[in-house]
């Protein structure tokens, strides 16, 4: 009986130690669903900066020199426990390292059991496969829905279903994350829009997708092509808004008005709530006070009020 009790004994401790052993290692991010893990770099001991390639998006069309995933776990991640996740997108010029190095979404999230992508959008990228890829291979909906997320969920321990994934974009970035949730909701159960611009047949849309095209020597057909392609049409949430039924929806826009690129977004946005509720789509029009186009503000103001809402309708530990 005494050496089965001190088998028994051992066998625990072994298991308890292997246990923390496994939650104390950092994740081994490896290659798959056309993403090749260049470099992996540890910036934080909650936050990791994945360089990688993709065929999917030349890197012609990113703001910094490097494609890189920006992951964020929460506290003490358990490598044996299924976390949700939060994709994350930035403004045009930018890039994934903004939600960190301006934002701070790390401290954003603390005490939040949710695990934050970062994603590159490219500097003018819009989330889209482009029309016209004569300045580089720009396939943003294949990357980031085809790839990324199967990517994500092959390295991390993640509820892999729509209830375990939310979207939040800035400024370019919240049309992508809305162009998405109107494409494919059955990706995603929450959708987060902050200061930007949801009708892409609204001239002023227009204007801010194509007029910075040329000073990165971009064609002004590249991402929905000419004025009168049908891929401004289907990629333009506003004839969508029927597939976000089920997605909970979340609209944000500040109140700097002095602010010329916020106060166009704030009507903007205002005016896609609007139609929302008037197709019978239950959204929260959400103000950011004293809120300019500003990432922090997006981050502090939005996914800080909105991720106890996360925890209410998402899946988690």
């Amino acid at each position: 009986m005494l050496l089965l009790a001190l088998a028994l004994l051992a066998s625990l401790v072994t298991s308890v130690a292997a246990t923390a052993t496994a939650n104390a290692l950092p994740p081994n991010f490896t290659s798959g669903h056309g993403i090749d893990v260049r470099n992996v770099w540890q910036s934080t001991p909650r936050t990791f900066v994945i360089n990688i390639h993709s065929g999917s998006v030349d890197t012609r069309a990113i703001s910094w020199t490097y494609h890189d995933v920006i992951v964020t776990l929460p506290e003490n991640y358990n490598p044996n426990v299924a976390y949700p996740v939060l994709y994350l997108y930035h403004g045009r010029a930018q890039s994934p390292g903004a939600w960190h190095n301006e934002a701070n979404i790390e401290a954003v999230t603390r005490g939040y059991p949710i695990i934050t992508v970062a994603a590159e959008a490219g500097w003018a990228g819009w989330g889209t496969n482009w029309v016209n890829q004569s300045a580089g291979v720009q396939q943003w909906d294949r990357f980031h829905l085809d790839e990324l997320i199967p990517w994500v969920d092959q390295n991390l321990n993640t509820i892999r279903a729509r209830e375990g994934r939310a979207v939040a974009g800035f400024s370019m970035g919240g049309f992508v994350a809305l162009r998405h949730a109107t494409h494919r909701p059955w990706l995603f159960r929450m959708a987060v829009g902050m200061s930007g611009g949801y009708n892409l047949e609204d001239q002023r849309m227009r204007a801010a997708v194509t007029g910075p095209l040329p000073a990165k020597g971009l064609p002004l057909d590249g991402p929905f092509g000419a004025p009168w392609d049908g891929s401004w049409g289907f990629n333009n949430p506003w004839h969508r808004v029927s597939a976000l039924g089920g997605v909970h929806t979340v609209l944000y826009a500040g109140t700097r008005h002095d602010d010329v690129l916020e106060a166009q977004a704030h009507r903007l946005t205002y005016e896609f709530h609007q139609h929302l509720l008037a197709s019978g789509i239950a959204n929260s029009w959400m103000v950011e006070y004293d809120c300019g186009h500003w990432i922090e503000c997006a981050a502090r103001v939005g996914i800080g009020r909105e991720l106890p809402v996360m925890m209410d309708v998402l899946w988690h530990p």
